[in-house]
């Protein structure tokens, strides 16, 4: 039997963890002691300690520092799930189940470390990573083990997550503990951490307001990425980013050289020869950003770095006529999950609090239409707020049955109405139906139909970021 001891080399404990690979739970060691730990259903690492003791022969939870303590290798036990195929793809692929938590953040103490001596780099910048593979209706003890893999920070990430690292730090040095949010961030994040309801506020050093507790911890998107280089690479487009170089930094760096030019100037500066016009073809703007970023694919959110941090791009458009500009809408509203979903855990938050933007906006004048500005935008602790507001007064809506719907005829035609919240309900976003087609209905919780409704962020907002 094998046990983790000094004289075990870093290249035999790795060796040894390549065996896990393809077997299920139930195979790791003694099926007694195995149960024994998943037994313990309120142990949240009952699985990491399953692993730890029963595999590799460390006694869980006795010792301080690295789990493998010789090697300064910490032990991280991590699912994947399959994800269901698209309507553009039909082959299910595999995803991060979730973020990977490094440590929980000790805003008394963490803010007065560079990141290179800081205890998060202690603690995850050597980790023996171990995947499984999470199904729906299979025990815990069946389930597969996919991949071993020991973790170091890719020097191409360094940068970024160096940067990740001290935007955190700082807010907690400005006293905004309170203030942070997944979304402030590309790879390394600082996630909400703890029990919830309420329970799990800590203090901090520069403000009296209470903070949640928070972790730091790789991106899902991060991980998912991850996990598929190693387990099934394939080619996916990357930007070419120096290794001193952060992913915002490449990216300001691309765009600012071409701020206020005419997209003929733009064109002609990158050699590019458009077959098609901006009034013509709905994909030229996204063609260009991509040409401005040296890449071939017109979809950004393909990119590498993009999937990996969660970044989803879009263009904007100034109009000549303000009149024609338009509110920038996202996927329509699902009542059932915001009757059953609290928001921590719903698609409005990912969309909002775990996802940031990459805005390019264009200005229609009289000379021309010019590429103003890149933005890397992700929504305010404020906006996040107010986002809240509004799902949580949808959702006790929907528990009151309160949602009022009328239906009028006027010459020949429907028109719905509801007393959802309106435009000014919160500031800067509201929801609303897309579109005028007659028949774009979906059900209410408790049947009736209802025309589909969008998020949108306001137009007016939308143009003040740039401001």
């Amino acid at each position: 039997m094998f046990k983790y001891g000094p004289e075990i080399t870093e290249q035999q404990l790795l060796e040894h963890s390549l065996l896990l690979e393809g077997k299920l739970i139930n195979q790791i060691g003694n099926q007694d002691e195995v149960n024994i730990w998943l037994g313990n259903t309120k142990n949240k690492g009952a699985l990491g300690n399953a692993i730890q003791a029963c595999y590799f022969g460390v006694p869980a939870n006795s010792i301080k520092g690295a789990d493998f303590n010789f090697h300064n290798i910490e032990l991280k036990v991590t699912p994947v799930k399959k994800v269901k195929p698209s309507k553009r793809n039909n082959m299910i692929t595999l995803a991060a189940k979730e973020r990977l938590v490094l440590t929980i953040i000790n805003y008394m103490e963490d803010w007065k470390y560079p990141f290179e001596t800081s205890p998060l780099i202690k603690k995850s910048n050597e980790m023996l990573l171990i995947f499984y593979l999470h199904e729906l209706d299979t025990e815990i003890r069946d389930m597969k083990i996919l991949k071993s893999q020991k973790f170091t920070i890719p020097l191409e990430d360094w940068p970024t997550i160096r940067e990740d690292y001290e935007i955190i730090t700082n807010k907690i040095k400005a006293g905004l503990a309170h203030e942070l949010s997944e979304s402030d961030t590309i790879y390394l994040s600082a996630c909400t951490k703890g029990a919830g309801k309420g329970k799990d506020f800590r203090q901090q050093p520069f403000s009296e307001i209470k903070a949640k507790q928070r972790a730091f911890s790789f991106k899902n998107s991060y991980m998912t990425n991850y996990f598929n280089s190693i387990y099934d690479p394939s080619y996916i487009e990357s930007l070419s980013i120096h290794q001193s170089e952060s992913l915002t930094q490449y990216i300001d760096n691309k765009f600012m050289p071409f701020e206020n030019m005419n997209i003929e100037q733009v064109t002609k500066q990158l050699n590019y020869l458009p077959s098609t016009t901006i009034d013509t073809d709905k994909g030229f703007l996204p063609r260009l950003s991509a040409k401005i970023l040296d890449v071939k694919d017109t979809n950004l959110n393909n990119l590498e770095q993009f999937q990996k941090a969660n970044i989803k791009f879009k263009t904007i458009r100034l109009r000549k006529d303000k009149a024609n500009n338009q509110d920038m809408s996202f996927p329509n509203i699902d009542f059932e999950e915001i009757l059953n979903v609290p928001f921590e855990d719903s698609s409005w938050n990912e969309l909002f609090a775990e996802t940031k933007y990459l805005f390019v906006l264009f200005e229609e004048t009289a000379e021309g239409t010019f590429f103003r500005k890149s933005l890397l935008w992700n929504m305010s602790h404020k906006d996040l707020v107010n986002l809240e507001k509004l799902y949580n007064h949808l959702k006790q809506m929907l528990l009151d049955k309160t949602i009022e719907i009328n239906i009028i005829e006027k010459n020949g035609r429907e028109y719905w109405q509801d007393n959802t919240p309106k435009k000014a309900f919160i500031p800067n976003i509201h929801i609303r139906t897309k579109g005028t087609k007659q028949h774009s209905t979906t059900i209410l919780p408790d049947g009736r139909l209802i025309k589909k409704k969008c998020l949108f962020l306001n137009k007016e907002y939308i143009h003040s970021l740039f401001n």
